[in-house]
């Protein structure tokens, strides 16, 4: 016996749910498979103001009850609504779990059994919708005007098929409708209305040929449950350390990306936190420790779904190993693309110098990655080391606004230290305000060198992007 686990939005529609329902086990029960139906509460608003605003009402109800059972680990939803169908590819894009049309497989079985005039029974979705739907080997007969009066009452705002059910003044009027769109030509009927959908048995059983979508729906979800969508790539970013290398790291990964469209970008998700302890004063000087609100933003991301994780933050890479033993999503380290660039770039012959916060140099993040690839890293004495440090947080320093002037001297000063007395021919700007001062080059000149200079965090850019990339290659949607 197998298994299978479909999610019914009933409380977008209850009725129809309960009918849909009742296929999914009756199915299961015909093919000898436990069918599980697991059901969503989400309702649909009541009384929209108006009909642009019943859309967006619609569309949002599906959407959070689709959601639900998704996160609920169903194989399948279905959304028991005749207007749902207009918008069922936006509601799947946002998905992965597969969202059974009411109208599956129809065209094809209808095609194979030579019918070729089909009649709308109801109004619910506009004809041309389905003619798009079914395409050109089909016609669809015409609505006939005095069948007006007939669907306005039974789709009322009311609802009579609703509140009454399969009366009989209301069975009267399907069988009129059904038996007028028999005489234009009709060889089949489809009820384009939900509620009427729920009495197509009944309909049936007296005599008129009519499609039932509920149990179509059902059926498709039992025997032929695809199989779940891949999931765009998105990226998680644990922002404010500092807000201004935030924006950085965004802009870089926009401008590194090659779209055409808007739709062609990058998803990403900022977890914007500038109340994140400073993370150089715990690590120098016993300050607060930041390993709980890393975490925290970490976990959002994670819960969000992202594929991987990034922090434009240099030192709180320090941190980072903490985070890793909770955090499932992978991080894709900044220090590790940096290095990564500088050896393919110069090989083994790099000699790189470090400038950095004065707690990234002492945790080792990047010498101990340079040291495991065979690349020589040195880093400023004493006094140049205060003065890398007073153009990140000095009074005229990058963290207080300014990008020029004295903190531009005073990294200056000691990238030509690093390169005049230990001939270092790359320097990482390893601190993700720095590149707000200096940018990147594979030709600057200083102390009477040219050098290479490794923007980090346009190193980090470049990998996701290269990343989401390989993502896309993978399943072929941004």
């Amino acid at each position: 016996m197998g298994f299978k686990k479909i999610g019914v939005a009933c409380g977008v529609n209850p009725l129809p749910g309960l009918k849909i329902k009742a296929w999914l086990i009756a199915t299961g029960s015909d093919l000898d498979m436990e069918v599980e139906v697991v059901e969503s509460a989400q309702e649909m608003p009541l009384e929209p103001p108006t009909p642009r605003i019943a859309l967006g009402d619609r569309k949002i109800a599906a959407f959070l009850a689709a959601s639900e059972l998704q996160k609920a680990g169903c194989e399948a939803v279905i959304i028991p609504d005749v207007r749902t169908e207009p918008f069922l590819p936006e509601l799947q894009k946002e998905l992965q779990v597969p969202v059974i049309s009411l109208l599956a497989g129809l065209p094809e079985s209808l095609k194979a059994e030579g019918i070729r005039r089909i009649g709308l029974l109801g109004r619910a979705v506009p004809q041309d919708f389905y003619e798009k739907i079914f395409g050109a080997d089909f016609e669809f007969v015409k609505l006939a005007e005095d069948l007006t009066p007939i669907y306005d009452i039974l789709q009322s705002p009311g609802e009579a098929l609703k509140k009454h059910g399969f009366s009989p003044e209301n069975e009267e009027m399907m069988m009129k409708a059904g038996e007028k769109l028999l005489e234009a030509g009709a060889e089949v009927l489809i009820p384009n209305c939900t509620q009427m959908a729920r009495f197509a048995e009944e309909l049936r059983l007296r005599g008129l040929p009519v499609i039932d979508p509920l149990r179509n729906a059902a059926v498709e979800a039992v025997k032929a449950t695809p199989k779940r969508l891949p999931k765009p790539f998105k990226v998680g970013l644990i922002g404010g350390l500092g807000p201004a290398a935030t924006v950085d790291l965004y802009d870089k990964i926009v401008k590194a990306t090659p779209a055409k469209t808007d739709q062609e970008h990058i998803k990403v998700v900022v977890e914007q936190n500038p109340q994140i302890p400073d993370r150089t004063a715990a690590l120098l000087r016993g300050g607060v420790d930041p390993t709980l609100a890393m975490f925290n933003c970490a976990k959002r991301l994670e819960d969000d779904e992202c594929d991987a994780i990034i922090v434009p933050c240099n030192t709180a890479h320090a941190f980072l190993p903490y985070l890793q033993r909770f955090i499932r999503t992978p991080f894709i380290n900044m220090q590790q693309a940096a290095l990564d660039e500088i050896k393919a770039k110069l090989g083994d012959k790099a000699r790189i110098g470090l400038l950095a916060t004065t707690g990234t140099v002492q945790t080792g993040i990047y010498s101990d990655k340079a040291k495991a690839m065979g690349l020589a890293m040195f880093v400023p004495d004493a006094e140049h080391q205060e003065r890398v440090m007073a153009a990140i947080y000095g009074p005229k320093g990058a963290k207080a606004g300014y990008t020029d002037g004295v903190c531009r001297e005073d990294l200056l000063s000691a990238a030509e230290v690093l390169v005049r007395d230990h001939g270092c021919n790359c320097l990482i700007l390893g601190c993700t305000e720095l590149p707000l001062i200096l940018d990147e080059s594979d030709d600057f000149e200083v102390a009477g060198a040219h050098v290479v200079v490794i923007d980090p965090t346009a190193a980090l850019a470049r990998k996701v992007v290269k990343t989401a990339e390989e993502a896309f290659e993978r399943t072929g949607i941004h």
